[in-house]
């Protein structure tokens, strides 16, 4: 199919701090580039709001080997889609980004939003799950160390994580065995994030792995499971997990017709939730990753069906 006039933005971090081999963001562009859509790439913070327009400055991306054209300044209310793929930590930076995209928005029919700034400012990948108590596992968030004491003896064994993080980070599983490195632990991401923190029952079935469902507006198109290493809990592939291939189970299956309808209404096109022993532990809505690993597993082209549907569907 050309789409010679078809031309879309990556807002996303620089190339040279990417895997470009197993990189999603880098294979929804080189899909884009097959397709003849023309793709420009720029840092999040090279944008300036103008009068009721945002300006980008960018560099077209010339090929598939990701060489590239000189910086220009782009009015991005000329362009057909903006795709905000800069990974966390959802900090200001990242919060006022979305702001200025979200007032674009109220004055420019163009661009469509991949993801919508105003549903990534609302609905934060380890907050967002909270909506849902009945899909999750026991989920608390805090910042008061009595209360991390109180569920620390009544879990015995809990996960630790920092709200506003990404891949692992600021992660980590603390046993009532050793209640002083514990409460240390809960009051080192108090201290470094300044942010109350989410305090979660242990899964002791993550062994057996920690789904990643890729979701397209609204359905699931490609999932795989990712195994921890042996005698570690945390499955994200760049830390050493091991992918392979899964189905989904009838209750996984309602989970995400459970999210649907919010993810519609929220404009979230392009989703990764994770699922531990049938239960939702985070809705990834700023940089979803694992399409490249879907796509050696199964076959699945999900950066060719995320061009397609956006072109199918007519956003436009």
């Amino acid at each position: 199919m050309a789409n010679k006039n078809l031309s879309a933005f990556f807002q996303m971090d620089p190339f040279e701090k990417l895997n470009t081999r197993s990189d999603s963001t880098v294979s929804i562009i080189r899909e884009g580039l097959k397709k003849n859509i023309k793709i420009w790439v720029g840092l999040p913070g090279q944008i300036t709001f103008k009068k009721s327009e945002v300006i980008a400055k960018g560099c077209e991306v010339l090929d598939d080997s990701l060489r590239m054209g000189k910086v220009n300044e782009l009015q991005i209310n000329k362009l057909d889609f903006f795709f905000i793929r800069q990974d966390p930590p959802f900090d200001l930076a990242y919060l006022t980004n979305c702001y200025l995209l979200e007032i674009h928005k109220q004055f420019n029919k163009k661009p469509f939003f991949v993801n919508d700034p105003s549903g990534i400012k609302n609905f934060t990948e380890k907050i967002f799950p909270m909506y849902y108590p009945d899909l999750i596992p026991e989920t608390y968030i805090t910042g008061n160390l009595e209360s991390f004491k109180y569920l620390l003896k009544k879990y015995k064994k809990v996960v630790i994580k920092t709200l506003f993080n990404k891949g692992g980070s600021g992660v980590e599983k603390v046993d009532i065995k050793n209640p002083y490195e514990a409460n240390n632990e809960f009051m080192k991401l108090i201290n470094i994030y300044q942010v109350p923190v989410v305090v979660q029952k242990f899964i002791e079935n993550v062994k057996n792995g920690d789904k990643r469902i890729i979701l397209l507006d609204g359905n699931p198109v490609g999932f795989i499971n990712r195994i921890p290493p042996k005698g570690h809990f945390k499955a994200n592939l760049h830390l050493g997990g091991k992918a392979e291939t899964t189905e989904l189970s009838n209750k996984e299956k309602e989970i995400c017709k459970s999210l649907k309808k919010i993810l519609k209404k929220e404009k979230f096109f392009f989703v990764g939730i994770d699922l531990i022993d049938e239960t939702l532990t985070e809705i990834n809505v700023t940089s979803p990753t694992g399409i490249v690993q879907i796509q050696e597993l199964s076959g699945i082209n999900i950066a060719e069906k995320i061009w397609d549907k956006l072109i199918a569907k007519n956003y436009l």
